[in-house]
């Protein structure tokens, strides 16, 4: 949450990461007890923004702790209230919110492994939430040369207009350990060019 709350580092401003948590949110205390994280922010977390903004960074705080087995919903407080309203209302903090209660600031495919910065040795685990067309994405790792060492579908446990998850392993060869590129996307149904990609910057070696 202290990294959360700090924002991207270099390398993460450089891969094209940004932050919804306003400047300046500082984390007052975070508690856990039967699967519930009660985490108390200061009062610029409840700064007035767009409705997405607002989605955005409650999402954030909800998946960063969701992560952990410990946590399976997320309940906010502002300087040890709960708000009776949260900055312009446009969402709700009475209660304590789960992953599928703010999907709505997701983008169509959400990898949450490997991360941007992770080194990958001949392998990469794939893993997230997707809302595609049929359930079915593609994936690709790129070396530093151009070279496709993984080019595959991937598959969710649901899809086209329902989320679901992907978790699957590809192997790949390499002699050498280079800055590569891992590109999951969806393909338009239209004239069949990529839609909802993501890129994430990584090293990939033997």
């Amino acid at each position: 949450m202290s990294a959360l709350m700090g924002g991207p580092d270099a390398d993460e401003m450089t891969a094209g990461l940004t932050s919804a948590i306003p400047a300046g949110t500082r984390l007052l205390a975070l508690r856990i007890a039967s699967g519930t994280a009660t985490v108390d922010v200061s009062d610029a977390f409840a700064d007035k923004e767009s409705p997405g903004d607002e989605l955005a960074r409650v999402a954030q705080v909800v998946f960063t702790l969701t992560q952990f087995p410990s946590v399976r919903i997320v309940a906010f407080q502002i300087g040890g209230s709960t708000p009776t309203t949260f900055a312009s209302g446009a969402v709700s903090l009475r209660k304590a919110l789960g992953p599928g209660d703010v999907v709505g600031a997701l983008p169509a495919i959400l990898v949450e492994s490997p991360a941007v910065g992770d080194t990958l040795h001949g392998s990469v685990h794939l893993a997230g939430l997707a809302n595609v067309y049929e359930a079915q994405f593609q994936v690709q790792l790129i070396d530093g040369n151009g070279k496709l060492l993984v080019d595959e579908p991937v598959q969710a446990t649901a899809g086209s207009g329902t989320w679901g998850t992907f978790d699957a392993t590809f192997s790949f060869s390499t002699s050498t350990k280079t800055t590569s590129t891992l590109r999951v996307y969806d393909v338009s149904m239209k004239d069949g060019s990529p839609i909802d990609e993501v890129d994430l910057r990584l090293v990939a070696g033997p």
